[in-house]
């Protein structure tokens, strides 16, 4: 297969400027106000969630995941190393082929997590992007040299950090915080993350397909200090659809807080929680998962659904619109820069998300979703919520003559040219994103 890494944007790692106490991300009310965001930077900042460690279901075709990556446009994946179950080789020809990797470390294979990514970084450079500490260690008993629960982690996270840092493949790469350790500590939140971690790490779900944004910002939440003003990743976030053949109207709950929905609300939830993580300042948001990775024949496991594709490798609604959208951000890219655009969203009514994306060839994007929820539910029935569309005014900065805009929906697929004044004028926004387009001279494309 052809390395597809090479063919979309440049990309911009997570390695510039990595520190526990510098860098860090906007300010929630800054960012609330709809900051500006580099192009290449906002699609780095999208990433999947891969099980390249499994040996059987769906994952046991690793070249099948590679092209279902290259069907995203996407190549940041987060998974565990091979562990002795799939080789080495496997991952070397996942990395030639373009993935980049997030490796998350078991506390007990710290070393033999290292020697694998230092292997890899050798053989195929830039493959590995980052290290991660442990995941969810709230999920049951973590031990480490003597020590049990939270301070357990702590200790092996200043162990994995010093390790990483003295290893010449690696010392580049930042160290991810572990995630669950709140579980342990009563409500006390991280405040330090010193000798431990470059970037805080957080699981945002949005419990009972409820929008994303207050579950990003009540994850974020669980720093403080000097932990708050690091850099953020969020390493897992998604939602579970309905099996096929899902009886209409009748609830599915994986537990109390976890809904399942049909295929367009799960690509809502997907698309709102990548321009939400992106307006936040999060550096990169890992949806859960690539792939259903299990058949269901009885429909009892809602885990087994969580996939952007479904086991058979067909793309769901969710795969569909990332598709869309990354196809979309290439094919109107121009690596010729141009006359700099300059224009805004303005009397953006109160639950109307919005960021704004600078392109190379001075163009802008203005995203903007609304916030309605799309989900309505009892114990005994549930549907999905059929919202109106509000409108939104953009505004060109004055003196800009010969504009051209166009409004682009990633669910649809279909761009919409803007006719009459460009001064100022209306767009009627869905509870998703949809992107502005303005550019200097020229139609729409």
């Amino acid at each position: 297969m052809k390395p597809f890494f090479y063919a979309i944007l440049s990309i911009l790692t997570l390695v510039t400027g990595c520190s526990a106490n510098a860098g860090g991300r906007e300010p929630l009310s800054s960012a609330a106000a709809g900051p500006e965001i580099d192009e290449a930077r906002f699609l780095d900042s999208f990433g999947v969630n891969i099980h390249a460690n499994y040996n059987d279901g769906a994952y046991a075709r690793l070249d099948k995941v590679a092209q279902d990556m290259e069907y995203l446009g996407l190549h940041h994946v987060r998974t565990h190393h091979g562990r002795g179950v799939v080789p080495y080789e496997s991952y070397a020809r996942l990395a030639a082929w373009g993935l980049r990797f997030n490796f998350i470390v078991l506390p007990d294979k710290i070393d033999e997590t290292l020697d694998f990514a230092a292997r890899l970084m050798n053989d195929v450079p830039g493959s590995v992007v980052s290290i991660e500490g442990f995941n969810e260690i709230n999920n049951e008993r973590f031990s480490y040299e003597g020590l049990e629960g939270l301070e357990a982690a702590k200790a092996a996270q200043k162990a994995l950090y010093a390790k990483v840092k003295e290893r010449k493949e690696l010392a580049g790469l930042p160290v991810l915080y572990f995630t669950g350790g709140e579980m342990f500590a009563g409500g006390k939140k991280a405040s330090d993350l010193s000798g431990m971690a470059d970037f805080a790490n957080v699981h945002a779900y949005n419990h009972n397909a409820l929008q994303p944004r207050d579950s990003i910002v009540g994850a974020l939440g669980l720093y403080s200090g000097a932990a708050a003003r690091a850099p953020f990743i969020n390493t897992e976030f998604g939602n579970f659809t309905l099996p096929k053949g899902w009886p209409e109207g009748k609830p599915y709950w994986a537990h109390y807080t976890a809904l399942g929905v049909d295929e367009t609300t799960q690509a809502k939830i997907v698309l709102n929680s990548f321009f939400e993580g992106a307006q936040l300042g999060v550096k990169r948001s890992y949806v859960y998962e690539l792939l259903d990775e299990k058949l269901d024949p009885e429909m009892k496991l809602p885990e087994f659904h969580f996939g952007l594709f479904t086991f058979d490798h067909e793309p769901k609604a969710s795969a569909k619109v990332l598709r869309n959208l990354t196809r979309f951000l290439d094919g109107t890219t121009s690596k010729s820069p141009g006359k700099t655009v300059e224009a805004k969203a303005v009397n953006v009514p109160d639950g109307v998300g919005r960021i704004t994306i600078r392109r190379a060839d001075g163009s802008v994007l203005i995203a903007l979703w609304s916030r309605a929820e799309f989900w309505t539910w009892d114990q005994n029935t549930s549907k999905p919520v059929k919202n109106a569309r509000v409108p939104v005014a953009v505004q060109a900065a004055p003196g800009q003559d010969g504009l051209t805009a166009s409004v682009f929906d990633p669910i649809t697929n279909t761009q919409t040219p803007v006719v009459g004044s460009l001064a100022h004028f209306q767009v009627p926004v869905p509870d998703y994103p949809v992107l502005v387009w303005l550019r200097a001279g020229g139609p729409a494309q």
